[in-house]
């Protein structure tokens, strides 16, 4: 089986994984966003298909797996979309920002039979696996300390904090070593030039067995540092990735307690080198994702077993960012439900019994009556109104100013069937600005509303509706156009130019609809200007 995995993204990792998977004739298909600006890459790799549409991917039947390298705030809904597509997922980390949202990603997996695996590479780093053999020799003696670092200059704006980005690393190594609960946290960021991301962490932990820990970890250092040092009784040992070569060395002491009080300590002359296998430790991971995929074994940095790291972490992220548990900017009515993972502008408010829904999305100044139900990952703009009793599904998309009158409907499935999954098959319906609904209004999915269009009530929309026209019935016809203010416009000249007697604006046909004709007092104060 060749060529069955598509990549999404090529930037800096993703480049590196596009290698390993072209070296195992294993990648068939390749996102990103701009082709234009990966044409070295696409010489560099031939025989692969180059795509900016996403939905080429989740519709190839050949397409069995995607790995994803895309911006980390894209990962959930990346992974999402996979699985409902009916694909294996490997995802860079983190493949979640908190446990709940892992938790249904995890779900969803099963749900599909699929796998969902998290690439959290140093776990198959061959030198972690020799301190894991150390470990569990007992060479160390008895566990007291560790101290994890990791820095270097990072690519501002930054995409990523100090923890998400890299302490990650290391909280997932504590967790994998020690399995160890976490009893205690205190965490400290430091934005020095980032007005919203943190570029430096220092993370003290007290582990349930009672050792202790730090993390020091910052995209503001000049230096590339790569270093975890364990503390035994018995000795340390010490996993660096300084260097151009990784090294594992383990220094041997002794301490011995004077009246069981005094600590004196012994050591060794030297440290000592462990040896380990020269293995690529990406090239390991890789390689277990498809072998995992082929035998449809359960991967070993699976989605379950990365909730304890994606728990720790987003304990981390409330206590460093404590401004986002301040209070709204917005208002939630007390019956209403806001699942995890959304965003609400400031101003909007939401009234009883609604239900926003994870991954979505919802601008400034919005107001969504009674029983309105939004998501999942669903996109609402600015200064939208959406009356009772409305649901916008997984496919809807409204923009700025969009009115949606009393129990309109959308859909997004355009042959449903109650015993016929379709998830992957989901038609986009886009509002576009200032565009009206009336109420009980029906819109058929894979539509698209025009700029400041207005839906009769009742009406049944089948097909597109063009900029400024005003369409009604049962299917929806065209009757007329409209101002921006929602005035029907007056026909001046057939077919051509439409006035509107209240804003005193005249509008000129287009392929698209109607646009405003400038007014002669606003070129002349464009050319003042």
């Amino acid at each position: 089986m060749k060529r069955y995995i598509a990549l999404l993204g090529a930037g800096r990792w993703g480049e590196k994984l596009l290698r390993v998977l072209y070296e195992r004739e294993a990648v068939g298909w390749v996102y990103v966003r701009s082709l234009e600006k990966y044409k070295s890459l696409q010489e560099a790799y031939p025989g692969l298909h180059w795509t900016t549409d996403l939905s080429e991917i989740w519709g190839a039947e050949t397409c069995r797996a995607v790995v994803i390298a895309t911006p980390a705030s894209t990962h959930p809904e990346l992974i999402e979309a996979a699985l409902l597509a009916g694909k294996d997922v490997f995802c860079e980390k983190p493949i979640a920002f908190s446990l709940g949202q892992v938790r249904r990603l995890a779900a969803l997996a099963k749900e599909k039979a699929r796998l969902l695996m998290g690439g959290h590479v140093l776990h198959y780093h061959p030198a972690v696996e020799a301190l894991q053999q150390l470990l569990a020799e007992g060479k160390l003696g008895k566990l007291v300390a560790f101290h994890a670092e990791r820095t270097g200059l990072g690519r501002f704006p930054l995409s990523e904090d100090a923890l998400w980005g890299l302490a990650i690393h290391d909280l997932g190594l504590v967790q994998y070593l020690l399995s160890v609960e976490v009893e205690e946290i205190k965490a400290q960021a430091q934005q020095a030039v980032s007005t919203d991301k943190a570029e430096t962490v220092w993370i003290h932990l007290q582990l349930a067995s009672g050792v202790k820990g730090e993390i020091f970890a910052s995209w503001l250092y000049p230096e590339r540092r790569r270093r975890l040092t364990l503390i035994g009784t018995e000795g340390m040992a010490v996993f660096s990735e300084d260097g151009e070569n990784p090294s594992l060395t383990f220094h041997a002491y002794r301490f011995v307690w004077q009246n069981g009080q005094v600590p004196t300590l012994y050591p060794a002359q030297s440290g000592e080198k462990v040896s380990f296998p020269s293995v690529e430790p990406l090239a390991a991971e890789i390689e277990h994702f498809l072998e995992c995929v082929r035998t449809r074994s359960e991967p070993r940095t699976s989605a379950q077993a990365l909730e304890p790291v994606i728990a720790l972490a987003e304990r981390i992220h409330r206590q460093l960012y404590p401004q986002a548990e301040a209070a709204r900017t917005y208002f939630v009515h007390p019956t209403a439900i806001i699942d995890e993972d959304v965003e609400i502008g400031e101003g909007t408010k939401i009234w009883h019994f609604s239900h926003i829904l994870r991954g979505s999305r919802i601008g400034k100044n919005c107001v969504l009556g009674q029983n309105v139900v939004v998501g999942p990952f669903v996109r609402v703009g600015n200064n939208c109104k959406i009356q009772n009793n409305v649901s916008l599904y997984y496919g809807v998309e409204l923009e700025d100013g969009v009115l949606c009158g009393p129990s309109c409907v959308f859909t997004n499935d355009k042959y449903p069937r109650a015993f016929i999954e379709r998830r992957n098959e989901f038609l986009q319906t886009r509002v576009r600005q200032g565009a009206t609904l009336g109420a009980n209004a029906t819109i058929m999915c894979g539509t698209t509303i025009g700029r400041f269009a207005m839906v009769g009530a009742g009406a049944v929309v089948l097909h597109d509706v063009p900029d400024h026209a005003l369409v009604v019935g049962n299917p929806a016809r065209q009757v007329g156009w409209v101002c921006e203010c929602g005035e029907t416009l007056r026909e001046l000249q057939q077919d051509e130019l439409y006035y509107c007697d209240r804003c005193d604006l005249t509008y000129r046909r287009t392929l698209k609809g109607l646009e405003k004709v400038p007014r002669p007092s606003d070129v002349g104060e464009a050319h003042q200007t």
